[in-house]
């Protein structure tokens, strides 16, 4: 099912968007001076994606939206327009918006805080009573209720009931107008229950998260595997310090001390007691498939350490099958689940925009591995709702890993530990890669390479606790030409057998960022150096040739696509066929229709949860214009080419290929309503990759 254009006038702007142009293009041998000397200027230019003559925009006049660029950015255009400083070079608009706002998503035009959300949801009564500070009237609601951005509401359609009730901005057709109630479809709800229930895996109980801010969660496993590491270390240095072993390139682990540790490590779990956790089900609306806002109704997998009053109707218990011992004895590294990573396609994490609406429009188009954002181990452990959120899993991402960032042997340790006792995960991968100044400034991220003997207390630790594949993401290095990443791989090697099930590897530095082409060269170095440990590269994989040239020419196992996918999501089709798809903007638009109802189901349908579906809706469309048609090209582009302006076939191809924010916003509102009149967006990316 697709989203609903908003209104009437959004529907007839939709239809005039997507009729042929009518206005003439040029005429390759019909061109004015100016207009010959411009082509070949593009020509000769570097880095300029080859537009079709007839399609270049030569009237183009730039349009500027000031209200979605920072103070600091309108002075510094200012200053460059200033016609006394004429002889200085204008300052590129680069880098990241660091100071904009946070976004309160409550407090975008919303007036759901007003209503109690044991009223919305109906499960029981409030237990504040008086005390409440938010109105249980709801006629007082029904009055001063916004209008309804739509009136049909995908959710009602697709499941036969609304989890939002009154706050539903779409709740025209699901809410009862004189008493307030939501209505149900009960012969659809019937039949979509278990499914709705089924579809989101990894939703953190309310009970869990309320140890973890207690501090009452039992994490005597992971202290004391980190205990064992550290003793392994002081004894290795002590013996330094006294000359009984080399101190030149001494790795803290010996092979033998490693044995050691995972033996300890192995008698230390099977005495492990796990935190027990009572789930009651109507925190999460079990009883009649409604649930917390925060949280959204989905499935809450039966947990090993989790006891519950009532078995969940969602998961019945397995009565079939092998019975295993895997709850009573820790597996050793050797014998853990391994996860073949040879020719998937493995979609990279993506911090903002590889959310989960994003990761099943990429898996609808064919990719095969997924990972969740960049999850902060701190933040994690202190039970943080946005951190949580992260590790959300849909029901079609089969091969699914968490990304974990940390600097501390203790927090990591502990966040595996959590991971595996309460989520669904399929590999843990351990971000060394990252290069924001936040991360690499607390010696996490990049500057974990630089520190080695940390690095492998880490790793080390998270195998010794894990029994799902550890895998570490890592950059050439910190600095240009300086790389480090071989380095790395040589430790790691050193570590003994399936430590590390496999490297992610970056061609670029930290300091080079986007702005130079991936150095494959050193991928293929360190995929030889690895062996037999798998090698996944990334970077500049944009089309099908890329793919496979860099499978044939260096002995990576295989790609992990970020950008690529993130401008075309369609690549892992285009890959898996082997061919170019000149995808029409009206294929785009349906795509973005089904982004908008997944952000829905994902966020919510309420006010909050559509600013969220908005404004990640609006990061994405920051990558996504840089799409340019196949049907425009001389030649297939490559990821560092920058497009000069042009039409498209029609005014809708046209306005995707936008690089004004404002008409961004204008497809918001074709996909999701009207945005509030004090709607402002800042992206998070000001940057330009292009070379």
């Amino acid at each position: 099912m697709m989203a609903n254009l908003s209104n009437d006038i959004d529907v007839e702007n939709y239809q005039l968007l997507v009729e042929t142009v009518s206005r003439p293009l040029n005429d390759p041998n019909n061109l004015n001076e100016a207009q010959r000397k411009r082509v070949e200027q593009l020509k000769t230019t570097v880095a300029v994606a080859p537009i079709k003559t007839e399609y270049l925009d030569f009237d183009h006049e730039v349009r500027i939206s000031l209200q979605c660029m920072t103070d600091k950015d309108k002075s510094q255009l200012i200053s460059s327009n200033d016609q006394s400083i004429t002889e200085q070079k204008p300052k590129k608009i680069k880098g990241q918006n660091r100071n904009r706002a946070s976004a309160n998503f409550r407090s975008l035009g919303s007036t759901e805080s007003r209503l109690c959300s044991f009223v919305v949801h109906n499960t029981r009564p409030c237990p504040y009573a008086s005390k409440c500070k938010y109105t249980h009237d709801k006629q007082i609601y029904l009055k001063t209720r916004p209008k309804d951005v739509s009136s049909q509401c995908y959710l009602f359609r697709k499941y036969g009931q609304c989890p939002h009730g009154l706050l539903c901005r779409y709740g025209t057709e699901h809410i009862d107008q004189q008493t307030g109630d939501n209505l149900t479809n009960n012969e659809l709800y019937e039949k979509m229950k278990s499914t709705y229930a089924q579809e989101t895996k990894n939703i953190c109980p309310i009970k869990l998260r309320q140890l973890l801010r207690k501090k009452k969660y039992n994490f005597k496993l992971a202290t004391q595997v980190t205990d064992i590491a550290n003793k392994v270390i002081k004894s290795t240095k002590a013996k330094i310090i006294n000359g009984t072993e080399e101190a030149s390139n001494t790795l803290p682990f010996s092979s033998r001390q490693l044995i050691n540790m995972e033996d300890e490590t192995i008698k230390t779990t099977n005495g492990h007691e796990k935190s027990e956790i009572v789930v009651d089900e109507d925190d999460y609306g079990l009883s009649n498939g409604t649930g917390d806002n925060e949280e959204n109704i989905s499935n809450v997998r039966e947990l090993d350490n989790i006891v519950t009053d009532k078995p969940f109707q969602s998961t019945p218990l397995r009565t079939l099958g092998t019975i295993t011992d895997e709850d009573m004895y820790r597996l050793k590294p050797r014998e853990k689940k391994h996860i073949d990573f040879r020719n998937q396609l493995y979609l990279a994490p993506l911090t903002t925009v590889g959310n989960l609406p994003f990761r099943r429009i990429c898996k609808e188009f064919g990719a095969d591995i997924t990972c969740c954002e960049m999850t902060m181990c701190t933040n994690l452990l202190q039970s943080q709702l946005g951190e949580i959120a992260l590790l959300k899993r849909h029901q079609s991402e089969n091969i699914y890993g968490v990304q974990i960032c940390s600097s501390f042997c203790d927090v990591s340790t502990k966040c595996v530990q959590l991971l595996l006792e309460n989520f669904d995960v399929d590999f843990i991968d351990l971000n060394c890669a990252c290069p924001l100044d936040s991360v690499f400034k607390k010696g996490s991220g990049c500057a974990l390479t630089r520190r080695p003997i940390d690095l492998e207390r880490i790793v080390r630790s998270m195998s010794c606790i894990s029994t799902v594949p550890i895998t570490l993401k890592l950059r050439t290095g910190v600095h240009d030409n300086q790389n480090n990443a071989h380095e790395i791989i040589e430790r790691v090697k050193q570590w003994g057998d399936h430590c590390v099930d496999l490297f992610s590897i970056h061609g670029r530095s930290r300091e080079q960022r986007y702005t130079k082409l991936a150095d494959w060269n050193y991928i293929d170095q360190c995929a030889k150096l690895a062996d037999p440990i798998p090698v996944i590269g990334l970077g500049d994989i944009y089309n099908f040739q890329d793919y496979y040239q860099r499978l044939e020419q260096t002995s990576v196992t295989g790609c992990m696509i970020a950008r690529g996918a993130l401008i075309k999501p369609w690549l892992f089709t285009e890959i898996k066929e082997q061919r170019t798809w000149d995808i029409s903007a009206s294929e785009r638009f349906e795509m973005l229709k089904r982004y908008a109802n997944y952000g829905l189901e994902h966020h919510g349908s309420d006010q909050a949860g559509l600013n969220k579906t908005r404004r990640f809706l609006l990061e994405w469309l920051s990558f996504l214009h840089r799409y340019i048609p196949v049907g425009l090209l001389e030649r297939v582009q490559k990821i560092n080419e920058r497009p000069p302006y042009y039409f498209g076939r029609n005014d809708l191809e046209t306005l995707l290929s936008s690089t004004n924010c404002s008409d961004w916003i204008k497809i918001t509102e074709l996909l999701i309503g009207k945005v509030p009149d004090d709607f402002t967006f800042l992206p998070k990316h000001k940057a330009s990759s292009y070379n």
